[in-house]
């Protein structure tokens, strides 16, 4: 005979408040995918709570968090396809008609009693008694308590129960072990965000079960992160496909020093976790660590699953000891993102000089207008990254400007104006101010003032269809290709502009 899969709680028969009768529990060493395992922790609850709670049946049942409801024990009560209730509808009415069918069945006493754990059922016991009153007050409050003795291993077991059977061994050292060493290779191995992200969710599959694995660097604010594990390679943030909200808010507290790990267990009306990012709007429950370097916040490690309440602290202590192996993989893709851009920028810098005596040699050679244009567009798009390029000039009225855009073939006269205002383009108009950059939702503008001979003539305008897109450097750029710009756009404008009238007869005027 083999010992009892468990311990016994040493505390007294009910009587007063917190007493409850003494339950073998199933310890996390013992192996639930032994048939003989719950068979005998079955064997071993119904004769442990015998004298407290009298009964002929003890109806064991599971809810797995994969849904449904398993039964335990005893086996041949399958047989009868007794109906219970199952979560999330599992209230006093639907245990009192399970107790009027059973007592239906000829047992005189029943009582039925749920295991909750955290707030979410995880177990039904149903206690049925041949004899006349055989449970009053006293045992229904025994069950109970039971009930509530049981519920961590229940939920335990609930927590890793295949839908296809009994789960395996839960995880040991060596498995643990194994786990750290697959994960220290897909670190060790990764060329690529993606690679890092694919083998990363293979070499945890055997230590926590997951339907997405999503690697996240924070943005400049917390309310913006770039999911990296999707990321091809190159600089990053360049895709904006890839830039998410914050969800549900939650992820917000993974970016301060000591932040607790992430657990949650969604449900279908909530908002997930990534808001819209792909995929994740069915996932039901969520496990989050924080990746840190010396204090500094790296990036985020999220495991989500579609089944709800599966993940446990265990699961993020867990990740947490993964952490200082996928952190520094984390950080060297982005501080290599990092350098391209620097390696960039350095390069446009140095390709600025000849992109601009590109821009002259095509303003004094090129004798159409439209197509000299364009070519400066296409130089300054190669020394700035922008969507659309236009140029604001003023033709008569001080107030008002015409917008021109690259290879317009118009006559400036013919094209409508529209008034500057108080708008950030009318401050550069005016003269205010040399240049700002001006953001949007969903766009950023770069004005830069043309002037010409002292007097400011109109604006550069560049627009990036994305926030945040303009910095420093760029604004010196585009004032140098608008002081470029602006004489040969002189000469187009005071083509346009009406000369003033002449007085009949001003050549014979008499000489003073």
């Amino acid at each position: 005979m083999r010992p009892l899969p468990g311990s016994r709680d040493r505390s007294p028969a009910p009587g007063a408040p917190g007493e409850g009768p003494l339950v073998p529990l199933l310890r996390p060493g013992d192996d639930p995918a032994d048939p003989l395992t719950l068979l005998t922790w079955y064997q071993a609850l119904s004769s442990a709570l015998a004298s407290d709670i009298p009964h002929d049946l003890l109806g064991f049942w599971l809810y797995p968090v994969s849904g449904g409801s398993v039964l335990l024990g005893p086996a041949e009560l399958a047989a009868d396809r007794l109906a219970v209730p199952e979560p999330p509808a599992v209230g006093r009415g639907q245990l009192a008609l399970l107790e009027e069918i059973v007592h239906g069945a000829g047992y005189r006493s029943t009582t039925a009693v749920v295991a909750t754990y955290e707030g979410a059922d995880v177990g039904l016991l149903l206690f049925a008694a041949l004899a006349e009153a055989a449970h009053g007050p006293r045992e229904r409050s025994a069950a109970q308590l039971a009930a509530d003795a049981l519920a961590p291993s229940l939920a335990r077991l609930a927590r890793r129960w295949r839908p296809d059977g009994p789960p395996g061994p839960e995880r040991s050292e060596a498995t643990i072990a194994k786990g750290i060493a697959a994960v220290a290779e897909a670190c060790a191995g990764a060329r690529m965000p993606r690679d890092l992200s694919r083998d990363l969710s293979a070499a945890l599959t055997p230590l926590v079960r997951h339907d997405r694995l999503e690697l996240l660097v924070p943005g400049s604010s917390a309310e913006q992160w770039y999911r990296m594990g999707e990321h091809p390679g190159g600089p990053l943030w360049g895709d904006p496909d890839l830039v998410v909200g914050n969800g549900s808010g939650e992820l917000s507290r993974l970016l301060a020093p000591g932040a607790r790990p992430l657990l949650l267990s969604g449900r279908a009306d909530e908002t997930p976790v990534l808001g819209a990012a792909p995929g994740w709007d069915d996932m039901r429950s969520t496990a989050g660590i924080r990746l840190a370097i010396g204090g500094r916040t790296v990036g985020a490690l999220l495991l989500g699953s579609r089944v709800p309440r599966l993940y446990s602290e265990d699961d993020t202590a867990l990740l947490d000891r993964l952490a200082p192996i996928v952190a520094p993989r984390v950080d060297a893709f982005v501080m290599a993102g990092h350098l391209q851009v620097l390696r960039s920028h350095v390069a446009m810098q140095r390709s600025l000089p000849s992109r601009l005596a590109r821009v002259l040699e095509a303003l004094a050679t090129v004798s159409d207008p439209a197509e000299a244009m364009r070519r400066v567009q296409s130089e300054a798009a190669g020394a700035i990254m922008f969507d659309e390029m236009h140029f604001a000039l003023v033709l008569g009225d001080a107030t008002r400007v015409a917008m021109v855009i690259p290879g317009e073939r118009r006559a400036l006269a013919d094209l409508p104006q529209a008034a500057a205002g108080e708008s950030p383009l009318g401050r550069v108009v005016r003269g205010e101010v040399g240049s700002l950059v001006a953001d949007g939702e969903g766009r950023t503008e770069l004005i830069v003032a043309l002037r010409v001979a002292g007097r400011v003539i109109g604006a550069l305008i560049l627009t990036a269809h994305q926030e945040g897109m303009f910095g420093g450097g760029d604004e010196e750029t585009a004032r140098q290709l608008a002081d470029a710009v602006a004489p040969h756009l002189e000469l187009l404008r005071r083509s346009a502009v009406s000369p003033p009238p002449m007085l009949p007869g001003w050549k014979r005027s008499p000489r003073l």
